[in-house]
Parts: structure tokens; C-alpha cells; sequence
């Protein structure tokens, strides 16, 4: 018949001189991938005790501390899969982009978007080797991991957030900046049995050098065990993962830090490489 192929040896070739093609080019974009978010841009990472570098100064909030009411980001979000938006009274620089907000997600982590159109903050499942995509509805790959894992609120907990023009808590390179902070108070997994003690977690974000300071006061009984802590950005093309699902677990009384290339200061303790 005409248009039969009447040689089925050459098409079985063709196909998987296809097949072979396909998965050379996918293996050559997931090593250039790889290639690119070892080097895009590499935070520095260190943990307390470091010196100066990176200790823990956690922040009171106090008469500072504003409520940062959580509501479902999405018709079909659970209560306590809440989020909010967060207009910032300065601009913080993600990965040399500059943020005029942030969605705050009652699961334990921030993302740049200015509106929950953009990330409704409803992602509850943390993920391991970062960079990941968020699997939520309506979700931004730009975002800082504070304690990434399915949370819920305990009787009293909220979320609050505070703007000093001048840290109470210095960065690592000593000057007087302003900084943002917010905090997850009284937090912990979700699950059949309760925690014996509420998660108090912050991310101090400095205005001026950039750098995330993530401070842990208290930790629910997880202590981190499925958790995600770190940071992607580039719309998820490059990460800086300082643990994910920790076996050795975290501890209360704890600072991580992550420092802009640009304002690195000139001692750091090493933490994880960036990932791809």
C-alpha cells in the first residue's frame, strides 16, 4: 500500500538511533544544569559557634513584633497551610534580585513574590537536594528554606514579623544596617501526637550585605529529621542546602548563616556545597 513501510529493520533503527539522540541531549542539559548551579551563585555558608561570623544573637521581638495573620493561599488549601504577604519596607536582594516583598508560608519558609497568585505558600512537602520545584499549586522557586517541613500553628502560635533600622543583631561584617526578621513561634510538625516543646524559628534578612541569618531558640521534637533548610533562587536553577531530613538532627540555641558573594566576610566555616 502506499506510505507502508515495507522495511521495518530500517525503521527499528531509525527509532533508536532517536532514543539515543534524545537521552544524549537530556544527559548533556542535566550536566550543564549541574555545571551551572555549582557555580551560578555560591552563598557561603557557616553555623554557630563561628566567632564573629555567625553566632547566636536570637532577637526578641517584642513591641516590635507585628502579627502576620496566615490565610489559605488557595481554595483547597488546609487551615494550617496558611500564608501571607509581606510588604517590605526595604528592598532585600535574592540572589541579586531585589525583592519588594515576600509571601511568608506557615510551613516554614519564604519565597519572593508579590502576591500568593504567585506562590500561595500552601507547599508542605519539603524536598531533599535542593534545588527542587515547589509542588504547590501556584508556587516561586525563589525561596529561603527557614524550616521547610508540614507545620501547623499550636494553641497561641503565630507568626510575626519586625523591621529595625538598626539590627539589634549585627551582621557578620559589623556594620549598622537595617534587617527584617521573621519568626515562626510556637510551630510544630503535624502529626497524631503532639510536640512536647513549640518550634521558635527566625530569618534575619540584612539590607545592606544581604546576608540570611536563619536562628533556631527552640526545636519541635523532630529537630529537623524531615526538614529542609537552605536556600534556591534563579528561579530554581541554582540552591545552597545546609540539611535536609538531618539524621544527626538540630538543636535548640542554633544560627545558620548564608552570606552574598559580594559581602562574604573574610572568615567563614564551610558548610554543604551549593547543589544541583
Amino acid at each position: 500500500m502506499p506510505g507502508m513501510n515495507h522495511n521495518p529493520t530500517g525503521l527499528l533503527l531509525k527509532l533508536g538511533g532517536l532514543v539515543l539522540a534524545t537521552a544524549i541531549a537530556l544527559g548533556l542539559q542535566a550536566r550543564e544544569r549541574a555545571t551551572l548551579s555549582d557555580n551560578l551563585y555560591a552563598y557561603t555558608v557557616a553555623e554557630s559557634p563561628a566567632g564573629g561570623t555567625c553566632g547566636f544573637d536570637y532577637i526578641p521581638l517584642g513591641q516590635a513584633g507585628v502579627p502576620v495573620p496566615l490565610v489559605p493561599g488557595h481554595a483547597k488549601a488546609d487551615d494550617d497551610d496558611g500564608a501571607a504577604l509581606l510588604k517590605l519596607r526595604q528592598p532585600f536582594e535574592f540572589y541579586q534580585l531585589p525583592a519588594l516583598s515576600l509571601v511568608v508560608s506557615g510551613n516554614g519558609y519564604l519565597a519572593t513574590a508579590d502576591s500568593l497568585a504567585v506562590e500561595d505558600g500552601s507547599d508542605f512537602s519539603n524536598d531533599c537536594d535542593l534545588p527542587a520545584r515547589g509542588d504547590n499549586p501556584a508556587s516561586t522557586q525563589n525561596r529561603i528554606y527557614v524550616y521547610h517541613d508540614d507545620l501547623r500553628p499550636r494553641a497561641g502560635g503565630a507568626v510575626r514579623q519586625a523591621f529595625f533600622a538598626r539590627c539589634p543583631r549585627p551582621s557578620a561584617l559589623g556594620a549598622d544596617e537595617a534587617c527584617t526578621v521573621v519568626e515562626w513561634d510556637g510551630f510544630e510538625r503535624a502529626g497524631p501526637v503532639p510536640s512536647t516543646q513549640p518550634l521558635r524559628a527566625q530569618a534575619v534578612l540584612y539590607h545592606a550585605s544581604h546576608e540570611i541569618a536563619l536562628q533556631y531558640a527552640s526545636m519541635d521534637d523532630s529537630r529537623a529529621a524531615t526538614a529542609t533548610i537552605g536556600l534556591q533562587g534563579f528561579d530554581g536553577r541554582t540552591a545552597r542546602e545546609a540539611s535536609c531530613n538531618s539524621s544527626r538532627r538540630r538543636t535548640p540555641r542554633q544560627s545558620i548563616c548564608f552570606f552574598d558573594p559580594r559581602h562574604a566576610p573574610a572568615a567563614t566555616v564551610a558548610g554543604t556545597r551549593p547543589r544541583g
